[in-house]
């Protein structure tokens, strides 16, 4: 018996060694492939052109003795002196780059020019000298109270005083569901220990918790360093997502849950009892046959009959394929009165929440009193209905003799006019419009002045003109038939002169547009604040009109045009919007390469404290790819790129 229990073990020990060898080995080689493929990507994205028209070289060439908004130093000043020229204040400590170097001989690229992580701008609202070194523990702890939000900072941290926000948080979904014994509350700028009051009256006050929601994980978070102190919770914070103080029994009976309603009204009455059948599934490890029953009746809606049962894993996953076929279905029917009807008849879905909350979110008649599911948050949404697979060509960016960088603004204004049901230019030739375009053109003889076109002896070859389906048109030229089909952007110079039409003239449209659209961005409208909040409602009430939006990306030495034509509010941060954009360099075909539908670029709405107040802003991010953001990204968060926007060739300036 010991001989075969030692052969067994063997045998066991071998197996296992078998399983975790292979287990390693596939492992490996979906981590070797997918480094594979990122580096692909990579390589693909590093040699992406990025055009020098669209930079802030020439934003210093052509307007380096201006000034932008009421900044007092020049564009030109602040480039020589390594400062971002588009802000006011560099460093984002509240000081203007003028009052930095001119009125407190501080560093303007430095938050803290003493290096001990106190701001200049507390410093000198203490009257202390921001240029030495201070002590934190020579600092008295003091009190940043807020009666409003019955909160309160104990602190010594002279930042948390100038530069903490402390602001509520309104989710009304994630109260009705969570159930919170208090008002959640948000301290941006800040990091270590709140106090929390409870509201009076609270019972079992010994269970209450300390949660963050997490926006990223769309979860709670229970705070780990948390204790009681008579009628508050004093919590260790290190981010500014919204605190909440939540019962975990509460929050422990929280589970996802799937609802089916089926309406026959009279109908299904006469046949089967009842007006409405709704089943809800709670989703567990197990199934289970058995379910609970309960009928309710009311006046207006007759009889609803409720099952509630548990369902699996395969059961949930079949759900969610059934859920999936069902949203393409009615997707159809969305802003017609055919939505109405399947609502009527048909309703499902799946929500988070209490056994109690489901009751209510999936017959909402019935708790009426109780419940309105018309005030439950959820994103806001403003789509123009723009397709990349209908409304952009199917190529994407090119080069071509004089576009050597690339001619995406020129792409992207074409785009935009048709999109937005604007005239495009049956001829064009270039004629610089502005006193510095003239003298560029004359002193550094570019060649632009060559670039033009006709479209109107072969207009029936751009039946997009009329249609707006710029996708349906595919290239014919030999040379240059397999971009769109074979390769989307190809790294070859693509010269007009040397192809036939239609391809030549439609190429030299898009060469002209190019250097046109840069006329109006670089040349007309002179650099200005382009991270006013105003900005942000003129771009929505744009995309509500149906417009597109071009947006102008400045780097260092080459920039980027994209079109916007999607904007999202995130559904949890009130400070997130995202702006979907489409992008020459990444059209259709392309993009169903790296497995994505839509590109976006982040809006972070923000707010500083500066000697005359508070200054309201917002910053963007675009990386469509987190994991190469330093081959493909435009950004003022990490680096000081610039957005502008246009539409129809106008600027976006706000109020």
């Amino acid at each position: 018996m010991k001989k075969f229990l030692r052969k067994l073990g063997k045998f066991i020990i071998v197996l296992f060694a078998i399983f975790a060898t292979c287990t390693l080995l596939i492992i490996s080689g979906i981590w070797g492939y997918q480094q594979y493929q990122d580096y692909k990507l990579g390589k693909y994205l590093k040699a992406l052109p990025t055009d020098p028209t669209i930079s802030t070289n020439t934003t210093v060439e052509l307007h380096g003795d201006e000034q932008i908004g009421n900044d007092k130093m020049l564009i030109r000043e602040k480039v020589e002196a390594g400062l971002n020229p588009y802000v006011r204040d560099t460093s984002g400590n509240g000081i203007s780059d003028w009052d930095a170097i001119h009125t407190y001989k501080t560093d303007p690229k430095k938050f803290s020019t003493a290096g001990d992580g106190i701001s200049d701008l507390a410093k000198i609202k203490e009257g202390l000298d921001p240029t030495k070194p201070l002590d934190k523990k020579t600092i008295d702890e003091f009190s940043i109270e807020n009666d409003e939000l019955n909160v309160e900072i104990h602190t010594n941290d002279l930042n948390a005083k100038y530069h903490t926000f402390i602001e509520p948080y309104e989710h009304p979904d994630l109260n009705s569901i969570y159930q919170p014994v208090r008002d959640a509350v948000q301290f941006f700028n800040y990091k270590g220990e709140v106090e929390l009051t409870l509201p009076e009256g609270v019972k079992n006050k010994e269970r209450l918790k300390a949660f963050y929601f997490d926006f990223n994980k769309e979860d709670f978070v229970e705070i780990k360093k948390q204790h009681m102190k008579d009628d508050a919770i004093f919590a260790t914070i290190n981010d500014s997502f919204p605190v909440y103080i939540l019962d975990p029994n509460t929050y422990e009976r929280i589970e996802k849950y799937y609802y089916f309603r089926v309406s026959g009204f009279q109908f299904s009455r006469a046949f089967a009892g009842f007006d409405h059948k709704v089943f809800i599934f709670k989703r567990a490890w197990r199934g289970s046959d058995q379910f609970v029953e309960d009928t309710y009746e009311d006046e207006d809606y007759g009889i609803t009959e409720l099952s509630i049962g548990k369902i699996g894993p395969i059961s949930a996953a079949f759900l969610d394929g059934v859920y999936a076929l069902l949203d393409k279905i009615f997707q159809p029917l969305k802003n017609t009165d055919g939505n109405l009807l399947a609502r009527a008849l048909l309703d499902y879905g799946t929500v988070m929440g209490t056994p109690e909350y489901v009751k209510k979110y999936s017959i909402p008649w019935i708790f009426d009193d109780e419940f309105n599911q018309e005030e439950v948050y959820s994103a806001k949404v403003i789509d123009t209905g723009f397709l990349a697979n209908q409304h952009a060509f199917k190529f994407g960016n090119m080069l071509t003799p004089l576009g050597d960088g690339g001619i995406c603004a020129g792409i992207v204004r074409v785009i935009e006019r048709v999109f937005n049901h604007e005239d495009i230019e049956r001829e064009l030739s270039y004629k610089p419009e502005t006193l510095k375009s003239w003298l560029r053109e004359l002193i550094l003889q570019s060649g632009y002045k060559s670039l033009s076109y006709d479209l109107e002896p072969q207009l029936e070859q751009y039946p997009f003109l009329k249609n707006g389906n710029l996708y349906a048109y595919r290239f014919t030229d030999e040379k240059i038939a397999h971009i769109g089909v074979d390769k989307y952007i190809d790294d070859i110079v693509i010269d007009p002169s040397s192809l036939s039409d239609p391809d030549s003239t439609l190429i030299k449209m898009l060469e002209t547009q190019w250097i046109y659209a840069n006329e109006f961005i670089n040349y007309k409208t002179k650099p200005y604040q382009s991270s006013k909040l105003s900005i942000l409602d003129q771009v929505e009430e744009s995309l509500a009109n149906g417009q597109t939006v071009y947006a102008s990306l400045h780097k260092e030495s080459g920039g980027h045009a994209v079109n916007i034509y999607k904007m999202e509010y995130d559904e949890f941060d009130p400070n997130l919007i995202r702006l979907y954009a489409y992008d020459s360099n990444f059209p259709y075909g392309r993009l169903k390469q790296e497995k994505k539908k839509e590109l976006f670029m982040n809006i972070y709405k923000q707010k500083k404290t500066t000697e005359d107040g508070v200054e309201e802003y917002f910053q963007f991010d675009y990386t469509p790819f987190p994991s190469q953001r330093d081959n493909y990204s435009y950004n003022n968060v990490e680096s000081n790129d610039e957005i502008r926007f246009f539409v129809n060739d106008q600027a976006l300036k706000g109020k």
